[in-house]
């Protein structure tokens, strides 16, 4: 059986990834393999936890044109027969032919999954948290989902709500949503390693 092999594309403190790469470990050796983690930040904390984790990293940094880049980070991707790639805390928006040839490789589905921290299509892009929290919205939570070329815009995998008082503090906010995020996207994981998100695994196509 083909071990589920997963790309963390990260670009802060990794703290999802982290989350991720600690679950990975506790899965059975032959399910679920962390291939690397990927980010486009030189200093970006994420690659030191990474590497004191155990797990190769790589830094591609965009000092090239958008294409350049992308096909700098499918050339790593295919190295490793990646079939799925999460976004972790990846602030970089992925162009529609990236997504084509990821597809190409997986019989038609990209697999790239991103995690977002309110309930979509409700506050999209950045500072969603803090957004929220200005608008004491009644209710928020969290968002995994499929990525396409729109922002946070893909197909909804699993959401979960939040009901936090809104006179709490934004730092409490963040505390209680981030960790559900650590929570959803471990779940997500396991299931990809047990079988319950299907899988179309890396073929090379010519």
């Amino acid at each position: 059986m083909n071990p589920v092999r997963v790309a963390i594309f990260a670009s802060g403190t990794g703290s999802n990834a982290m989350a991720l790469i600690n679950k990975a470990k506790e899965l059975p050796n032959s399910s679920l393999t962390i291939e690397f983690v990927l980010s486009d930040k030189l200093n970006a904390p994420v690659l030191e936890k990474a590497k004191n984790a155990g797990v190769r990293t790589y830094l591609i940094e965009k000092k090239q044109t958008r294409e350049q880049h992308e096909a700098e980070i499918l050339g790593v991707l295919r190295e490793h027969h990646v079939d799925w790639v999460l976004l972790a805390g990846y602030m970089r928006l992925v162009s529609g032919s990236f997504l084509k040839q990821l597809s190409q490789w997986h019989d038609g589905h990209s697999q790239v999954v991103n995690i977002h921290p309110s309930l979509l299509p409700e506050y999209p892009g950045k500072d969603s948290i803090a957004r929220a929290h200005t608008d004491k919205a009644e209710k928020t939570g969290v968002t995994i989902h499929l990525v396409d070329e729109g922002m946070d815009t893909g197909s909804i995998l699993l959401q979960e709500a939040l009901f936090l008082n809104p006179h709490h503090p934004l730092q409490t906010w963040a505390e209680e949503i981030h960790r559900l995020e650590h929570k959803m996207y471990t779940r997500f994981l396991q299931d990809l390693a047990f079988k319950k998100h299907p899988t179309n695994h890396f073929q090379e196509t010519y």
